[in-house]
């Protein structure tokens, strides 16, 4: 693996869900975000990162991890091996988190290594309330005469 070139990173999102096409193996990537709005913390949640590369050939050894940044702690720490046999054409990495629990408000990074090689950095920002239809109680409109 220490001969696999170091991949380019074109592209790196945070979204609800990657969905792969059967038999084209085309990537949708279903709402993508950048903020995580929770009525209180801890939360869990369910997201994907998606990673598109370039110059990419051989065999990988990815890793991403989610660090909540205020104090380095890490909260998820997942890997995937993968083997791109032509560097010709992007290369595309999605992993779908289920029950990924963010325990406080505030900023996250996901990190992405390849072959132990930091490669790339997103981050995320975790916000308590930011939904007024929860906060505000419901008023009827105005009788009309």
């Amino acid at each position: 693996m220490a001969d696999a070139p170091v991949p380019n990173v074109l592209a790196m999102l945070v979204c609800d869900q990657v969905i792969a096409e059967q038999g084209t193996g085309k990537k949708s990537l279903i709402g993508i975000f950048d903020n995580i709005n929770a009525p209180a913390f801890p939360t869990q949640t369910r997201l994907a990162v998606y990673v598109k590369l370039a110059d990419a050939e051989g065999a990988y050894k990815f890793r991403i991890r989610l660090v909540k940044l205020k104090d380095e702690t890490v909260i998820a720490d997942l890997n995937a091996e993968m083997t791109i046999a032509d560097s010709m054409s992007p290369a595309e990495l999605a992993i779908n988190m289920i029950g990924i629990i963010l325990p406080d408000a505030g900023k996250y990074e996901f990190q992405l290594w390849g072959n132990d090689t930091y490669l790339h950095r997103i981050t995320l920002n975790a916000i308590q309330g930011g939904f007024p239809w929860l906060q505000q109680p419901h008023q009827s409109p105005p009788p009309r005469h």
